[in-house]
């Protein structure tokens, strides 16, 4: 070959060497170096880097977390996730299959019949066939408008590019095994193997007493929705109340399952789940045994009207239970008539506001007491028109008289109590300048929040003109000081008016509690109680209890007469030294869209035992009617059945311990025995005071 030729061969071999070289350089340049990127519409630019095809392949999917699990003092559970399947498929329809319009059909048609039938293996369904067939409908429809089968026509090929792939999801908190394994069946089927499912562990809320307690311990629903930046999803929490609000149980925190996709396109999962979370547990002071019983007993009270046909049926009634040591509330039952839908109420203790009426009075002596301006042995003359009611309360002009239900005469103010004399307690209260009612209200927490944390909490409080500085002081004295003395001009929920006695017996600090503590990772974090100070002193609060004790006797003119002969009868225990208590009744003009109606409120407060209080309550029930209503005959007997039961209960569990340990429980002085509380359902509530 020549010198000639030879060269020229070189240059073309050459040439044809620098052409790999040079494209592997300008690829490596666009790919690399530079680092090209794609325009996409409405989002960023795709980066054409290698992290981008990696983390096309790979992919990271948040699997929700336990919201977490509320029991009751002694364990019981009263909220908890239980755990359930969202299963999903990536469906594929055979190419042989899906090549003609009515092809396609018949699969989807086979597909839903398949899914549908074991959707219904659950063996104690009811209803099985209803049931298939709704599966039926809604899988139709929604493989339906997956596969556009409206855009086809009624036979022939399919068209170009019409869909052959479809992501759905099958069903969602499958949680019975026998159906999680026929899916599982149906998965492995060889007319789907070119579909993938996927079994995704998901959680469903479930109350195991929901009729118990859908008050107080309250309801959530939860689903997944987009993230504000629009990356990913957060579950988000809606419709909830009650402990469930509380932050210990967001379930925001998820956990993550990695998955890659195939050469086809189909993800498969490469890794279990990832940073499982332990749920928090809440642990309430709620006892449930208390709590069935205060359901039974406000519930059986508030319907006996409905069963007599002779009185007409509260609108609305609640019942709360409280240990006096810690503020622990142990039950907090509530009944509604009109309330088809608990979910959707709002009539909890802590919602509810009313005026209290008469049951305030022993907070007012008691603070009257306290500052030094009631004598307790000072006699007042609480006849109606006498010489004292002319010099104390005739002179501020007041437009409406005060009186009694009943005569009374010259009252001490533990006859005062006894009596319930709002003649008495106007005497009481007048003593109170403005400053003083004004601290009396911060005391008691009238107009304060509970401080639970729980949301829709109704607050009440004072009318804004009593403490306001332009108000007159006589005027003050003949309105407001005096209608506070009987617990008129201001409201309260039945909570509030609990925690105000708390603090009569505990101190101004008293605060009611209804979580005792909470459980993170396994450790137990103990909820804190409140310091009660300042206290009353001693004999104030004694003055005050041995008042109440006699409230509720054979004394004609205490105004627990009538509750002490019933439970004589119905139980057979003289509560006079058992259980005390005080008796409360209002009637207020509520407005009711555009136009007032009228409304009486019953309540009692309750406590046992009499010499060393342990256990607090109250009940309250409203009518919308101006018919007689009273406490004692009303609001009382639930309360008394349901401290009797509590005393009943503790003294069963003493037992059940100390035989555990194999002694002998001897009982305290004051238990009085067996309350026989189911042994007679409530009689007729006739008019009592």
């Amino acid at each position: 070959m020549k010198t000639g030729e030879l060269l020229r061969v070189r240059l073309a071999f050459g040439a044809l060497a620098a052409v790999p070289v040079f494209l592997a350089g300008w690829l490596g340049w666009v790919q690399v170096l530079q680092a090209g990127e794609i325009e996409r519409e409405g989002r960023s630019p795709l980066r054409l880097l290698p992290a981008t095809a990696d983390s096309q392949g790979r992919r990271i999917e948040a699997v929700p977390a336990p919201r977490g699990t509320i029991v009751d003092r002694h364990g019981k559970l009263l909220a908890l996730d239980c755990q359930t399947y969202d299963v999903r498929a990536n469906l594929v329809v055979p190419a042989k299959v899906a090549a003609e319009v009515n092809g396609l059909r018949a699969w989807i048609a086979t597909f839903v019949q398949d899914v549908s039938l074991a959707l219904v293996a659950d063996p104690e369904l009811a209803d099985r066939g209803d049931v298939r067939a709704r599966h039926v409908r809604r899988l139709g429809e929604l493989l339906a408008e997956a596969f556009r089968t409206g855009d086809l026509p009624a036979a022939g090929k399919l068209p170009v590019g019409h869909p052959r792939r479809a992501e759905v999801l099958l069903a969602g908190g499958v949680d019975v095994l026998s159906v999680v394994e026929a899916l599982r069946k149906l998965a492995d089927d060889p007319r789907y193997r070119d579909c993938a499912f996927h079994f995704l562990r998901n959680h469903r809320r479930e109350h195991p007493e929901r009729d118990l307690t859908y008050g107080i311990v309250g309801h959530v629903a939860t689903k997944w929705v987009p993230a504000k930046d629009g990356a990913g999803k957060v579950l988000q929490t809606s419709g909830a109340c009650g402990l469930e609000t509380f932050p210990v149980l967001d379930a925001e925190r998820a956990s993550f399952r990695s998955f890659l996709s195939d050469g086809r396109g189909r993800p498969y999962f490469q890794a279990p789940v990832a940073q499982v979370p332990v749920a928090n547990v809440l642990h309430s002071t709620l006892d449930l045994e208390l709590q069935r019983v205060a359901m039974h007993e406000l519930s059986a009270y508030a319907e006996a009207g409905a069963r007599d046909g002779q009185v007409k049926v509260p609108k609305w009634g609640a019942l709360v239970l409280v240990e006096i040591a810690t503020g622990d509330v142990l039950a907090a039952a509530s009944w509604h008539r009109d309330v088809k839908n608990p979910e959707a109420a709002a009539f909890t203790p802590y919602q509810n506001i009313f005026e209290p009426g008469s049951i305030v009075k022993p907070l007012v002596l008691a603070y009257a007491h306290e500052a030094g301006v009631l004598d307790w042995s000072h006699v007042f003359d609480c006849a109606s028109g006498s010489a004292e009611y002319r010099e104390r309360i005739a002179p501020l002009g007041r437009r409406k008289a005060v009186v009694d239900d009943h005569p009374c005469g010259a009252l001490t103010p533990h006859e005062i109590l006894i009596n319930s004399s709002n003649i008495g307690a106007a005497y009481c209260g007048l003593l109170l300048e403005r400053e003083q009612w004004r601290d009396y209200m911060r005391f008691y927490g009238f107009g304060e929040s509970l401080g639970l944390q729980m949301p829709f909490e109704g607050k009440g409080g004072t009318n804004a003109k009593s403490f306001d500085p332009k108000t007159p002081i006589r005027s003050f004295r003949a309105n407001s000081a005096i209608s506070f003395s009987f617990g008129y001009e201001m409201q309260a929920n039945a909570m509030q008016l609990l925690r105000a006695y708390l603090r009569l017996f505990r101190g101004g600090g008293a605060q009611l509690r209804v979580c005792r503590g909470v459980e993170l990772d396994g450790e137990f974090h103990a909820a804190p109680v409140p310091d009660p100070s300042p206290r009353l002193r001693p004999e104030v609060v004694d003055g005050v209890r041995a008042a109440l004790v006699d409230v509720i006797s054979a004394d004609p003119h205490a105004t627990g007469v009538y509750l002490h002969t019933r439970m004589l009868k119905e139980l057979g225990i003289d509560l006079h030294g058992v259980i005390a208590g005080k008796t409360g009744t209002a009637a207020s003009r509520v407005g009711v869209g555009d136009k007032l109606v009228e409304m009486r409120n019953a309540s009692f407060v309750g406590f046992l035992p009499v010499e060393q209080p342990r256990w607090l309550a109250i009940c309250v029930m409203q009518k919308d009617s101006r018919s007689s209503f009273y406490g004692g005959s009303y609001a009382a007997p639930p309360v008394v059945r349901l401290l009797l039961q509590c005393q009943d209960l503790e003294r069963r569990r003493l037992l059940r311990q100390d035989a555990e340990a194999g002694g002998q429980t001897r009982l305290r002085d004051e238990t009085p025995g067996d309350s026989g509380w189911s042994r007679r359902a409530p009689g007729t509530t006739a008019v009592g005071r």
